[in-house]
């Protein structure tokens, strides 16, 4: 008995200290990170004045009343809104496709759709960038070649269009992962229901509204919600691609923080817009995980 016990205590912290590196590394490149900028956020720190003192609340306060913050909230949740319901929408026709038992090659078709996913952040930016340019850009070239334009439209230059093409590279990027989730939510559904249907006169729309909706709303739920925090959080490709411009029409949140940050140079105030955001997705956050839970129950996973 008292060996047993050696044994399994020895075990424990040999597992201990296998854990210890990733909870070192997770510490300094994000628990420090995110404690230090909580701190700043109560400093008037500066780079022009370079100095830690304590200001309260006042940063926080001053976010809040700055106009230019809630318009960058708005641009955040119109580029999130508009990239994650064409995501879903597409997502799950094509993973419906997908699913179809009478489709050929499923596997090479997807591992194609895959690739976009698999393709860096910046890659995609650049691709866009010169796909939509208003001089070199291959849509232009198309377009007018189509005679759907009489000349050149500086797409990403211009305000009203931005925003647009952005959301679409976000679309091309994203897909993937939304058709990846709802493929597998596709599998998890008994065919004798779809046998049952057929049986009783329901055509392949029925189908789909009684049986496949219902049986797959939690995860579109969850993947829904998942998008969501990512995608307002996303910084890299409206930052590669537009850098929040023209005139700040896609300067989203992360983009405002950044610049209030490192261009403003007044990092106490960045700081606080950083937690600001991190507390609008904690909310968001523990939604996902009481759709997850309830995910599980209904699935009869054991939590």
């Amino acid at each position: 008995m008292s060996g047993n016990r050696k044994k399994k205590n020895r075990t424990s912290t040999q597992g201990t200290l296998l854990y210890m590196p990733a909870i070192l590394i997770i510490f300094g490149i994000v628990v420090y990170p995110m404690l230090y900028a909580l701190v700043m956020s109560f400093t008037g720190y500066s780079v022009r004045k370079p100095v830690m003192n304590f200001v309260g609340i006042a940063n926080y306060i001053k976010i809040l009343q700055d106009a230019s913050f809630w318009q960058a909230v708005g641009r955040s949740l119109i580029f999130t809104f508009g990239s994650l319901i064409p995501q879903v929408v597409l997502g799950l026709a094509i993973a419906i496709l997908l699913n179809h038992p009478d489709l050929r090659f499923k596997g090479l078709f997807r591992g194609l759709v895959i690739m976009p996913w698999l393709v860096p952040t910046v890659a995609v930016a650049m691709i866009f960038r010169w796909m939509f340019h208003d001089i070199y850009g291959i849509m232009n070239y198309i377009l007018i070649d189509l005679h759907v334009l009489k000349e050149p439209v500086a797409w990403i230059a211009n305000e009203h269009t931005a925003m647009f093409i952005l959301i679409l590279a976000n679309v091309w990027r994203g897909v993937p992962m939304l058709i990846t989730m709802f493929l597998a939510g596709l599998q998890g559904i008994p065919s004798d229901l779809y046998e049952a249907g057929q049986i009783d006169g329901a055509n392949g729309w029925n189908r789909f509204c009684k049986i496949t909706l219902p049986l797959l709303m939690p995860v579109v739920m969850v993947s829904g919600i998942l998008r969501f925090i990512w995608t307002f959080n996303f910084y890299d490709l409206p930052w590669v691609m537009t850098g929040g411009g023209p005139a700040e029409a896609t300067q989203t949140t992360p983009i405002y923080a950044y610049r209030r940050a490192f261009s403003s140079y007044r990092m106490g105030e960045g700081s606080a817009i950083t937690m600001i955001l991190f507390v609008i997705l904690i909310i968001f956050a523990a939604i996902y995980f009481i759709l997850k839970k309830r995910q599980d129950k209904l699935y009869g996973v054991d939590m």
